[in-house]
């Protein structure tokens, strides 16, 4: 790889240090331990950036949108529902205030059960489901599916371990995870639960991915299953300060130099990052053009780095 230094729109040799505070999820899911992974990378290069644990995509939504962190990564039909939410009734546009800086990965949707009987979503007609916290990610996919599928089930909000605890007991019937594959705490589960196949929907197919749960992620499944993943993505205000959005492409050009690196000594997810996508409109403009500029000369087998 030939190393190529150039001068970008905004410098990358910004004279003060800008610390990031970054908000993910629970300590012992895969935001938390992508963002440990961010923070590792991207120190060698300078930016510091402080991970912070939260019950997920929706409460990070409203720290970045009241100022109390810099970044969160979130699903991004959690930032829809959010945005969709508070134009309708504050009318206000988070889409205005808050950009993409970085697509990270798709995230798996996982339906879990117990049950012999249940072996795609619409077997879930009438059963017992926890969905996660109220208010999380987890919970706003799980209202898509039973909308989309057309499914009346009841719905439990419930932190993970206790949901399959109660399906163990027998007072739940099913529980539903979002969450980059292969989460360490449903890899516990071998023996315990199997998962549930999603059938195709092309209404979803506007908001998500078609994916497979595969042996590869969880070694105690059967076969692959068939399911559906929303991108998860690091997100910030779309803030214009010369400094703030030179360390932010500083941040991004650490995580795109060092994807090697992440696959090799990071979280497992790193395997199946779409770390080059960008959205033109939705995207942060510093980032997006040094992701572009990335694209293209990483084409031609040019590595940028900061002088």
């Amino acid at each position: 790889m030939k190393k190529l230094f150039v001068a970008l729109v905004l410098s990358l040799s910004a004279q003060v240090a800008w610390a990031f505070t970054m908000a993910t999820g629970p300590s012992d899911g895969t935001y938390f331990q992508v963002a440990q992974d961010i923070k590792n990378l991207a120190t060698r290069d300078g930016v510091d950036v402080q991970v912070t644990p939260t019950k997920g995509s929706i409460e990070n939504i409203q720290l970045l949108a009241t100022g109390k962190v810099d970044l969160a990564i979130v699903q991004l039909d959690a930032l829809r529902f959010a945005s969709d939410v508070l134009k309708e009734y504050k009318k206000l546009d988070l889409f205005d205030s808050i950009k993409i800086v970085l697509n990270l990965y798709p995230e798996e949707i996982h339906v879990l059960t117990n049950k012999k009987d249940i072996q795609t979503f619409y077997h879930l007609e009438g059963k017992r489901v926890s969905v996660g916290t109220e208010g999380g990610g987890s919970a706003l996919s799980a209202a898509v599916l039973f909308s989309v599928y057309d499914i009346n089930a009841t719905i439990s909000f419930e932190r993970f371990e206790e949901a399959v605890r109660k399906v163990d007991e027998g007072a739940l019937d099913a529980v539903i995870f979002v969450g980059g594959a292969p989460v360490p705490f449903i890899d516990k589960l071998a023996g315990k639960l199997h998962l549930v196949r999603l059938p195709a929907n092309p209404a979803l197919e506007q908001i998500y991915l078609r994916a497979r749960l595969t042996k590869a992620q969880y070694n105690w499944t059967l076969a692959d299953t068939e399911t559906y993943a929303v991108p998860a993505s690091i997100l910030a205000v779309d803030r214009r300060d010369e400094n703030y959005a030179a360390q932010m492409q500083q941040l991004v050009l650490s995580v795109l130099n060092g994807r090697e690196y992440l696959e090799k000594n990071g979280h497992a997810k790193w395997k199946s990052s779409i770390l080059q996508t960008y959205f033109p409109n939705r995207g942060y403009e510093p980032t997006n053009q040094l992701i572009q500029l990335f694209n293209v000369l990483d084409k031609q087998g040019y590595k940028i780095v900061k002088r």
